[in-house]
């Protein structure tokens, strides 16, 4: 007979939850370092110029995107810690308001009148239950939603940097700019199709993963192609500097 184990399927969602940040993460790197190679490809004619700016984009955005993950997990931590306090003292002050209004969150899941006020009132008796039962069904908070800041920014860091690596060093192998950034696109986009097809495709088991690959691939396609206009736009700048 299977047992669910509560604390290894916690430890999964946790897994999980990361997705997030490695998926975007990826694909911020790689969109924005496929960005400006093409871009700078448009706009300058020198190698060493565009592989340096590519580098320092990358480490900017490396920190950059560390930084904002670490921050808005700290900052979303604490506004949910704030609240589930105020929902708790709340539940204190006012239990009876509490208790109806767990019948009425009850009441639209489904449950009886009856049914939910014997759950309520069981759940009376043990106060810690009754807060975190109302705080997940009355204001939607659960303190398992709490990320891990460091643990965030460190894992979006690192994923922009392996995205940024995916157009950086296909172009860094050719001593031609224009077929470097050939192959850097073409990598680019190879490793963005198969992100939206083995994640959102294969993990959120969608019932066409190739839909969610071609989708990453047009997005990666059109940032590119966007890049590499406003590189065009701005070359004669360049050019007329002394």
């Amino acid at each position: 007979m299977a047992v669910l184990k509560p604390e290894e399927q916690r430890r999964t969602f946790e897994r999980l939850a990361n997705i997030r940040e490695i998926v975007f993460g990826i694909q911020d790197g790689v969109l924005t370092t496929a960005g400006v190679l093409a871009g700078l490809s448009g706009a300058v004619r020198g190698r060493a110029q565009i592989l340096l700016a590519a580098l320092a984009s990358t480490a900017a955005g490396a920190l950059s995107m560390g930084a904002g993950a670490y921050l808005g997990t700290r900052a979303e931590t604490e506004v949910i810690r704030t609240e589930m306090r105020r929902a708790r003292d709340h539940a204190r002050r006012q239990p009876y308001v509490v208790q109806e209004s767990l019948l009425d969150a009850l009441a639209k899941e489904g449950l009886s009148r009856e049914a939910g006020y014997r759950v309520v009132r069981l759940l009376s008796s043990a106060p810690q239950a009754l807060y975190s039962t109302a705080e997940e069904k009355i204001y939607g908070l659960t303190g398992g939603s709490f990320g891990n800041p460091v643990a965030d920014g460190v894992l979006m860091g690192i994923a922009f940097l392996v995205g940024a690596l995916v157009p950086l060093i296909p172009f860094m192998l050719f001593s031609s700019v224009h077929t470097g950034l050939i192959a850097g696109l073409g990598t680019t986009a190879l490793v963005l199709f198969g992100v939206g097809y083995l994640i959102e495709g294969r993990l959120a088991q969608h019932q066409y993963p190739s839909i969610s690959g071609v989708r990453f691939l047009a997005i990666a396609l059109g940032a590119a192609a966007v890049g590499y206009v406003i590189g065009l736009a701005i070359s004669p700048i360049g050019t007329a500097a002394p």
